[in-house]
């Protein structure tokens, strides 16, 4: 079936009657630009040329349709003295500005391996100390007479919080184009440090004034030392988008391109089957982590965190994984049977549903939040709690299976009554409505949809009964239309791109495939493709990070962790037909989160980097459970508390990372997913292993051989496709591992002998 032909969501955007200071006579100012240069390197289409107005220095890009694109490299609001070309390549061009605030370098560079890619960086050596007040943005929308007030167009993402630092939008009048922007805000690092200032919300729109603003500093730039201002990407097309789903290909497009640029920071191992161990005594033993009710064990949502019942959600994102890395390690996990004999508990007979607080178990509160009552329920708590449920049934559990099948008759009525438009709060008696949306304007819990569409196929999956196919493809439809807005809450968005995949094989209706790639475009926006390196960021590392929640300003353990282990499971499910873009994100996340999760646990901090006064429960700095939150350099962790439920983090991280084969006595670690294994025994003590990577050969990723025991026996890995090369040679070679640095996308073969 052809790709959908639904139409753009987003309306056309004009010129604010409140434009800012910054777009009011611009016209006027380019009339009087001097020292106009054409740079003369080809393009597909359009021209470029540099230019002088009083207070900036701009390279023009002509559009092949006659508009343009303004992008102000540098600004200084006294005056510009001069302008003087310093050196010149065949794809890149440096200036040297002298200006009242001092000397600015900037340099153009076209990107040779994407012809339609530019990168633009600014540095300021300022004469004397001075403080960033109010500054313009850097890029402008105009007509080939140079007036920004008459173009229009579509925006569709922009930054959000500490994402990336990306606009992308397309213009449709008087002339058409697509610009995708990117400010690379690990550069700044330099900046807010200095300054003091967090480069978050930096890059905005307020058509036509596109891009980055310098954030408002609290400390001067020092006189003397050069700093960069500004390293800005453009990817641009002579083109506008037919649809949402266009655009979301165009973006995923846009930003691996992007990425291939940056500056990345390196990586080290670490060793997530002994954090899985610690952390899995911790839950079981400490009396932080859990309580006894009614002779049942709960564990609690946070460290403390006692005076609210227990929660269903939280007993089954311990057990799930845990049921999974029980079964990678091959021993009983005590744990488990605790766990999974309370879920029954959570089941109100009334209601004929699981609810989210344990019925019957009281707030121990004088004044309770919003959620805090036992007849609301927050539409994706349920579900995601179903969801797990339907994992434990897949794997042969029938009480899980039970449980789940009795609830569902509820979570269908309420998508009927809902029209599988989800709001954030409902009651649990009548269905009515408590609040419909996160906040005005902004719909309820979008991404729930495609939470539901999960749920059903897992039980059409488990009984063939084709009423819960035509549920999921009735909640899948109403992703429909909601462009970049499509994403609540991120791992359910990753959730929905993976059921999405699987309806359209199962149905092979294409707009479901379609879906599921707008869903990933979602989550891709909503990355810190960034490294901060100021303040308490000089300490730990968010590069590649995710954050939970639409407008959450940090990343979360729990929500990371399924992330990861969701996207696995999309590579599998949807195998060659995943987009290239898709599998090098995926993959450089998954090794970043393994490099950088380290820093959830409080023992892998300094003491002053921890929050003293958490929202929930307390912290106990060496007790080795996961702070929910990381935010950017400035703010301690652990504001939100001690994360319980995100114990969950080191075993998933080692369930899905290490390889472990029965009777085989070498454990395989990759920081890149291995979405194919499979193994040999060939002799007494000897045999094989072959495993697929993901990426592409674009990227590296660290490959560990690690001994079970206590030596490694004989080992050489070879590329399996390439029969002519010799075993491959490992950087490092210790008596229990081996590691070795390979491309993704390979084929190895791992070969082991005790001879």
């Amino acid at each position: 079936m052809a790709t959908s032909d639904t139409t753009v969501p987003w309306q056309a955007v004009t010129k604010s009657e409140q434009s800012s200071q910054w777009v009011v006579g611009l016209q006027d100012h380019f009339k009087q630009a001097t020292d106009e240069q054409d740079i003369p390197w080809q393009f597909d289409q359009g021209t470029l040329q540099a230019c002088l107005t009083p207070n900036s220095f701009w390279i023009i890009y002509t559009f092949g349709a006659g508009g343009k694109l303004a992008i102000r490299t540098c600004f200084d609001p006294q005056t510009i003295q001069s302008v003087k070309l310093s050196k010149k390549t065949d794809h890149s061009a440096e200036y040297r500005i002298d200006g009242s605030l001092g000397v600015f370098r900037v340099k153009i560079e076209r990107c040779l391996d994407e012809p339609m890619m530019l990168r633009c960086t600014t540095s300021l050596k300022p004469q004397q100390d001075f403080i960033v007040q109010a500054f313009p943005r850097d890029i402008y929308i105009l007509d080939e007479h140079g007036d920004p007030t008459t173009t229009e167009g579509m925006l569709y993402v922009t930054q959000s919080g500490p994402t990336a630092g990306l606009a992308y939008l397309s213009v449709t009048k008087p002339f058409e184009g697509t610009v995708f922007y990117f400010q690379n805000l690990t550069s700044l690092n330099d900046y807010c440090q200095m300054t003091h200032t967090d480069p978050s919300g930096s890059v905005g729109a307020e058509w036509p004034e596109i891009g980055f603003a310098l954030p408002t500093a609290e400390q001067p730039l020092q006189a003397g030392k050069e700093i960069v201002l500004s390293d800005a990407f453009l990817y641009l097309s002579d083109n506008v988008h037919g649809n949402e789903f266009e655009a979301g290909d165009f973006f995923l497009e846009a930003i691996a391109c992007v990425y291939k640029q940056l500056p990345k920071p390196d990586t080290t191992y670490y060793d997530w089957p002994k954090a899985a161990e610690r952390t899995i005594e911790a839950l079981a033993e400490s009396p932080d982590c859990g309580r006894r009710i009614r002779n049942q064990f709960y564990v609690n949502a946070y460290v403390s965190a006692t005076q609210k019942p227990p929660e269903s959600m939280v007993q089954l994102a311990i057990l799930v994984p845990l049921w999974e890395y029980q079964e990678w390690l091959g021993e009983t996990v005590p744990l488990v049977d605790l766990l999974h004999k309370n879920l029954y508990t959570f089941y109100d007979p009334k209601k004929a549903t699981l609810m989210r607080w344990l019925p019957g178990e009281p707030f121990q509160k004088e004044q309770t939040s919003e959620e805090e009552d036992h007849n609301k329920i927050d539409s994706w708590y349920l579900l995601h709690t179903l969801m797990n449920l339907g994992r434990l049934a897949e794997k042969g559990d029938t009480e899980a299976k039970e449980l789940l099948f009795r609830s569902l008759e509820f979570a269908i009525g309420a998508a009927h009554k809902f029209g599988y438009n989800w709001p954030v709060f409902y009651d649990s008696r009548t269905l009515a409505i408590i609040k419909a949306e996160t906040s005005e304007g902004q719909g309820g819990e979008i991404d729930v949809a495609g939470l539901f569409t999960h749920v059903m196929i897992q039980a059409y999956e488990l009984t063939k009964d084709p009423r819960y196919l035509k549920e999921a493809e009735k909640s899948a439809e109403r992703l429909r239309g909601k462009g970049f807005d499509l994403l609540y809450q991120s791992n359910i968005t990753i959730m929905s791109a993976l059921t999405l995949g699987k309806l359209w094989k199962i149905t092979g209706n294409r707009l479901y495939f379609d879906l599921s790639r707008l869903s990933l475009a979602n989550l891709v926006a909503r990355l810190w493709m960034w490294e901060c390196n100021f303040g308490f960021g000089q300490l730990r590392t968010t590069f590649m990070g995710v954050a939970p929640l639409k407008d959450a300003e940090y990343l979360a353990a729990y929500e990371e962790a399924e992330i990861m282990a969701t996207m696995l499971n999309y590579l599998k499910e949807i195998g060659s037909d995943v987009p290239k873009p898709v599998r090098v994100l995926f993959s450089e996340y998954t090794k970043y989160l393994l490099h950088r999760a380290r820093y959830y646990f409080p023992t892998e901090l300094p003491p002053d980097m921890l929050s003293q006064e958490p929202r929930e429960g307390r912290i106990i700095p060496d007790l080795p459970i996961p702070l929910e939150d990381i935010s950017t350099g400035w703010k301690q962790a652990g504001a939100v508390g001690q994360e319980v439920y995100g114990g969950a983090l080191a075993y998933i991280l080692a369930t899905y990372s290490y390889k472990r084969f029965e009777d085989v006595p070498v454990i395989l670690y990759c920081d890149y997913p291995i979405y194919h294994s499979e193994y040999q025994i060939t002799g007494k003590d000897s045999g094989y292993a072959v495993f697929r990577l993901s990426g592409t050969a674009d990227y590296e990723c660290r490959v560990r051989l690690l001994a079970k025991g206590r030596q490694l026996p004989n080992v050489e890995l070879v590329d399996e496709d390439d029969k002519a090369s010799q075993p491959l040679k490992p950087e490092e070679k210790e008596k229990t591992y081996q590691e070795y640095r390979v491309k993704g996308n390979l084929r190895l073969r791992l070969e082991w002998s005790k001879e």
